[in-house]
């Protein structure tokens, strides 16, 4: 179950997070080295279009965030569709321990996406240290940094960016991290991010 991943993941994969106090440019390898983004030169964050109403907010997510002890200061982001590769997909939420926060799911054929926000962002910032691993910046000051989970790829894979990636994404007015977790690949992860809506509260 995806869930128990990334619950688990978290003291592994993203165990190597570390703080260097370096930022990489936005949406390139951590490894490349260009001229550092300035915000005037970032995309604007999806997520600061217009919040979606609850009423059109899939039901299990709404019912996800509403028992979560951390709703107050983690609002509900969630993805507004798969893509086509994830057309017809369904929603669904799992339990977290103690109800501490909150994790929605959405399931297709081809693949699935969890988002979780159970952990406090402070505890989850970091450069990614696996190979290949990428950072993503937004003009309202929010980042993701995501690599490969090569642990659970399909048996025979041998291109990284096909493996499931692991994302933890952070909103400056926000006091949760957003782990994303998505079997598709970092193509489908990085078109995810556009995908990315708040609820209206």
């Amino acid at each position: 179950m995806i869930t128990a991943v990334i619950i688990a993941a978290a003291l592994t994969v993203f165990a190597v997070l570390k703080d260097d106090g370096t930022e990489a440019p936005s949406s390139t390898s951590d490894d490349a080295t260009q001229a550092a983004s300035t915000p005037g030169d970032l995309p604007a964050a999806p997520w600061r279009a217009a919040a979606v109403p609850r009423p059109a907010v899939p039901a299990p997510y709404v019912t996800a965030w509403d028992q979560a002890r951390n709703r107050s200061t983690c609002a509900l982001l969630f993805p507004v569709d798969g893509g086509p590769e994830l057309a017809g997909a369904q929603a669904t939420f799992g339990e977290t321990p103690d109800d501490k926060g909150w994790d929605i799911f959405l399931t297709g054929t081809a693949g699935n996406v969890e988002v979780l926000a159970l952990f406090d962002k402070a505890t989850q910032t970091g450069k990614p240290t696996a190979t290949p691993s990428f950072t993503k910046s937004w003009a309202d000051g929010s980042v993701a940094k995501y690599a490969p989970d090569a642990g659970n790829a399909a048996p025979g894979t041998d291109d990284p960016t096909s493996f499931p990636f692991e994302a933890v994404l952070t909103l400056p007015d926000q006091e949760c991290a957003y782990r994303i977790y998505d079997t598709l690949g970092k193509a489908h992860l990085e078109s995810l991010f556009d995908r990315l809506r708040l609820m209206a509260r």
